[in-house]
């Protein structure tokens, strides 16, 4: 036995040894923290004593402990959390990982940026750098090849290493009077970098998506040309200044060029810039990748037939369509005080020859009030995951909810077809049963919302929903059967149309190609304020995300054009949950008082139109003063109109108490269910327990 303990002692000795010499021999490295726990848990079996063998064993186990601790630390496990949210959002998509395990092609390198000894950093500053830090981590060990070098920086003040973090153009945060953190990274490829200048604890949601996207940017060597043809000017003006905010977004990752409303007219120019030699006269798939039309208000039939050829030659459009445009109504100018605005770019646009080739029926003239998705101001709709009937279309697969304003609707032109017979239809979104059409004028008059209020009283019951996003997909046929022609060309004599020979031969009537066509009713929804807003910070400021709108649409056109595997991280949008029961219980009793203030309103309207009559009446006798019998009328009629005036106030009054009733039992129910259950479990514990007691 003795022997024995010579021999662990040994062993044990020759351990400790080769740990010593771990730190000098790098073929020893990985080993070290194994030998030094082998070599205490061998000298625990040499003492006599229990007492010191215990001892040996507590050393033992925190040995282990503490080696566990350092291997995890080098693996990605130690980054790993449970992810009990209900979306998964702090949970890696799919596509990150195939983004960083097989896409990622070229060196990356994050110069991450923070300040972690400030005194009076913000609470949820606090809790968000864990977060950021467990993430870059995390996506560094998952990046194939080692691809990602992550470096951890803390720019302490008045060091070199502020400079290189405010030379990288990431944002100083004042904390205090005197204190300043920084608290933002810029990623870099090669030749090329962006900066992510603060990462915002409220915008935790777009976390992935930032990084991802900012490492999408940098090794993405080949930026697909995208198209885009739209009334507005898309460079000038927003909340930034510096154009849609959108349009900024876009331009990291794409090429937008401007086709104007007139695109074969701009190709030329285009071509020769990109040089991609000959410029046919349509619009080729394979160089511009996808049309994106954002309110074509006015468009021309040429233009509309350049649309219609790109289609049948497999291209996919995205157009953006309007009953009434805000931002268009705000780029009208008042030619006199009082005055209505005027120019500036039309409130409506549609597709009209497209549409009606395709049986879908759109209403430039009337704007949608859906009360199971209004907010405050009836004519702003926040669609939720009720409004998306298709489970698993990847563009909406993680967006929470889109923002709509001032929205139309498509339905089928003529009921018994679908629409786009002879293709793939799919309503992407969808409005509720309780809806209706308004004329637009009133979105913008002062009374406006009080009128919305009670719209859906005049509403026509019907089972059917309007579409507020349609998709149609396969091989198009041509909405311009006899071509782009006008009267005087069947003037033309034969050598005319012998010279014009060539240019015919390129316009197809069918398609040669499968395409896409998405339908949008509103074109505001990617404007500032509803889909990203801008913040001012110090010299300039940063993006945030509002609502699904912007994710959604880049998600078709990554669809399209970009990677797919970007479309799960961009769509963690701020997650709102409407009130779907209290709202539809709003509705119904909006529709009853609905019916009945319409019913008083009528009176009331009745009585005054009696009243004018008698003023008109006197006004041809001359009279200057009325007799009994026309006072007694007056006084019948104009008490008439104060009754149902009145009556009508009751009866709003009567709805809001109604309504207040829901919200405080709702309350009530939520506040109170929980300890009531609480204290009745606990009862029948103590029942059950006294019932034991007494039966012993």
């Amino acid at each position: 036995m003795n022997a024995l303990k010579y021999l662990f002692f040994i062993l044990s000795a020759v351990a400790f040894t080769a740990f010593g010499l771990s730190f000098g021999n790098e073929d020893l490295g990985p080993y070290r923290w194994l030998l030094l726990l082998g070599a205490i848990a061998l000298l625990s079996f040499t003492p006599n004593s229990r007492i010191i063998r215990a001892a040996f064993g507590t050393a033992v186990l925190a040995t282990l402990v503490f080696f566990v601790t350092q291997l995890l630390s080098e693996l990605s496990i130690a980054n790993k959390s449970i992810d009990l949210t209900e979306d998964k959002r702090y949970t890696l998509t799919e596509g990150t990982r195939q983004i960083l395990g097989k896409e990622l092609q070229d060196p990356v390198t994050i110069n991450y940026y923070v300040t972690r000894d400030v005194d009076g950093t913000p609470a949820s500053f606090k809790r968000h750098i864990p977060r950021v830090d467990s993430f870059l981590r995390e996506i560094k060990n998952l990046a194939k090849d080692d691809l990602i070098t992550l470096n951890f920086i803390d720019p302490e003040p008045n060091t070199d290493e502020e400079d290189a973090a405010l030379l990288d153009q990431v944002q100083q945060i004042d904390v205090t009077q005197d204190d300043k953190m920084i608290f933002g990274a810029s990623i870099s490829s090669l030749d090329k970098k962006t900066v992510i200048p603060i990462f915002d604890p409220e915008q935790e949601t777009q976390l992935e998506f930032q990084v991802i996207s900012a490492i999408t940017e940098v090794t993405n060597r080949n930026t697909p040309v995208i198209g885009i043809m739209s009334a507005h000017n898309l460079d000038v003006g927003g909340q930034s200044r510096q154009g849609w905010l959108f349009n900024q977004i876009l331009k990291r990752t794409y090429d937008p060029i401007n086709l104007s409303m007139e695109p074969i007219t701009q190709l030329e120019e285009i071509y020769q810039e990109r040089k991609w030699g000959d410029t046919p006269d349509y619009l080729d798939p394979e160089k511009i990748k996808l049309l994106l039309l954002i309110h074509p208000a006015g468009i021309t039939p040429a233009a509309e037939f350049a649309i219609d050829q790109y289609l049948l030659r497999g291209g996919t459009v995205i157009a953006c369509l309007d009953p009434m445009s805000m931002v268009a109504q705000q780029s009208a100018r008042p030619m006199a005080p009082g005055m209505p605005p005027q120019g500036g770019v039309p409130t409506s646009s549609t597709l009209p020859t497209l549409l009606k080739k395709h049986n879908i029926a759109f209403n430039t003239e009337q704007v949608i009030i859906d009360r199971s998705y209004a907010q405050q101001n009836p004519g702003v709709l926040l669609l939720n995951k009720e409004a998306m009937p298709i489970d698993d279309d990847i563009s909406l697969a993680s967006i929470q909810n889109l923002a709509l304003l001032a929205s139309g609707g498509f339905s089928s032109l003529e009921k018994n077809r679908p629409m786009g017979p002879g293709l793939q239809s799919s309503r992407l979104v969808e409005s509720s049963y309780q809806y209706t059409f308004v004329n637009s004028q009133i979105l913008s008059s002062p009374q406006g919302a009080q009128q919305l209020r009670f719209a859906l009283g005049s509403r026509d019951q019907s089972d059917r929903r309007q579409s507020y996003i349609t998709r149609l997909s396969g091989t198009f046929e041509t909405a311009f059967p006899d071509g782009l022609t006008d009267p005087a060309e069947e003037q033309q004599n034969d050598k005319e149309k012998e010279e014009n020979k060539d240019q015919e031969s390129t316009q197809l009537t069918t398609g040669i190609s499968s395409a896409n066509l998405y339908l949008i009713a509103d074109s505001d929804f990617l404007y500032d304020g509803l889909s990203y807003q801008f913040r001012q910070f110090g010299q300039s400021g940063f993006m945030q995300t509002v609502s699904g709108n912007g994710p959604f649409m880049l998600n078709l056109i990554d669809q399209a054009v970009g990677s797919k595997h970007l479309i799960g991280a961009r769509a963690r949008t701020p997650h709102y949950r409407s009130f779907t029961v209290l709202k539809e219980k709003e509705a119904e009793l909006e529709k009853v008082a609905g019916d009945r203030i319409k019913a008083l309103q009528e009176e009331a309207n009745q009585a005054n139109q009696e009243l004018q009559k008698i003023r008109s009446q006197l006004t041809e006798n001359n009279s200057a003063q009325s007799n009994a019998e026309y006072q007694a009328q007056i006084a019948e009629f104009r008490k008439a109109e104060i009754d149902a005036r009145k009556e009508i106030r009751e009866e709003q009054k009567s709805y809001q108490a109604q309504i207040d009733t829901i919200k405080a039992g709702i309350f009530w129910k939520s506040v109170l269910i929980v300890p009531l259950v609480v204290i009745l479990l606990g009862l029948l514990v103590f029942i059950w327990r006294k019932i034991l007691t007494n039966a012993r």
